[in-house]
């Protein structure tokens, strides 16, 4: 009969060493690329009319329409400024809903995810409310309703 606990005890220090090595490349890769990448992002809030061309979504085309929130849904999948009063918010902590009706469920929504709080002001949910706004993006549908994604404060202007 042959004792397998060497050979057992060899596998565990080599599985540990290798996946001790797994996780420190993956640690050092966000370092270095992903928190290095957000280190570039701009700190401050862009005045009106500048475009952070990081994000696709705020890349404005020439001669990009302005239209009224009501008439977001005859536009999907077009790139087109929105403008209009935000009436009602919500932060559910995996994003912020900024409504332009009350009845969030079929009218018009712009929508800045958790991913992006960082780069907008502290609680746009407060800062946003009972603002006219012009929001650029891509117009979606989603669950039958139209809305616009931010994720840069590029994408949001304030009128008053």
């Amino acid at each position: 009969m042959t004792n397998h606990r060497p050979d057992l005890k060899k596998f565990l220090v080599r599985l540990g060493v290798t996946v001790a090595a797994v996780v420190l490349v993956m640690y050092l890769a966000k370092v270095w690329f992903v928190d290095q990448r957000r280190a570039d992002l701009p700190s401050q809030m862009p005045t009106s009319g500048q475009v952070d061309t990081s994000f696709p979504e705020s890349r404005q085309p020439a001669g990009t329409q302005v239209i009224s929130w009501q008439d977001a849904a005859k536009h999907y999948g077009e790139y087109a400024t929105v403008e209009g009063t935000i009436v009602a918010t919500h932060n559910s902590g995996k994003a912020c809903f900024l409504n332009f009706h009350p009845d969030y469920k079929r009218y018009f929504t712009a929508v800045i995810f958790a991913s992006a709080f960082s780069r907008f002001p502290a609680n746009p949910e407060n800062y946003y409310y009972g603002k006219k706004v012009r929001v650029s993006g891509n117009i979606k549908e989603y669950k039958g309703k139209p809305e616009i994604i931010l994720n840069d404060p590029s994408q949001i202007e304030i009128l008053k």
